[in-house]
């Protein structure tokens, strides 16, 4: 079964590695990784063909500072933790690595990702409405391809 729209947004949100660049197609409402074709199969976007001006925007990514915080956040608003696990991992060295392991050894994974992805969302539906774009055309299209 295809992935939503917003489910491609936010994956290429949350994409960490900045080696990725993710465009959105507003002729298809495809989310477009665009790699050389030797790493993904397929042809990367045409710079150069005047038909791609305009036709493509980049999706923005989370920055370390913005996706600690919203580890921060969940560290202090969840009540599965009330020895604190998760902002001591947050406060020792290599953070990230520690609060995923913190939240994996406190089961705390399913939460933790339903907090990442609505927070991922809303932060996508401002960036869609700051490029003043319509997801529920774009949406239509992405569904009618």
């Amino acid at each position: 079964m295809r992935m939503q729209l917003m489910d491609e947004l936010i994956d290429a949100y949350l994409d960490s590695d900045f080696d990725h660049p993710y465009y959105l197609d507003l002729q298809t409402g495809e989310v477009i990784l665009d790699l050389d074709e030797a790493d993904t199969g397929v042809p990367g976007i045409d710079w150069d063909d005047e038909a791609s001006e305009g036709r493509y925007v980049n999706i923005p990514k989370i920055g370390s500072r913005e996706a600690y915080a919203v580890m921060t956040k969940f560290a202090q608003t969840t009540e599965s933790d009330p020895d604190n696990l998760l902002l001591a991992a947050l406060d020792r060295n290599r953070p990230f690595r520690g609060f995923k392991d913190t939240l994996y050894d406190l089961n705390l994974w399913d939460p933790w990702n339903q907090f990442e992805q609505r927070l991922a969302e809303e932060a996508i539906r401002k960036w869609l409405e700051k490029e003043g774009l319509d997801y529920e055309k774009l949406n239509l299209k992405y569904t009618s391809e």
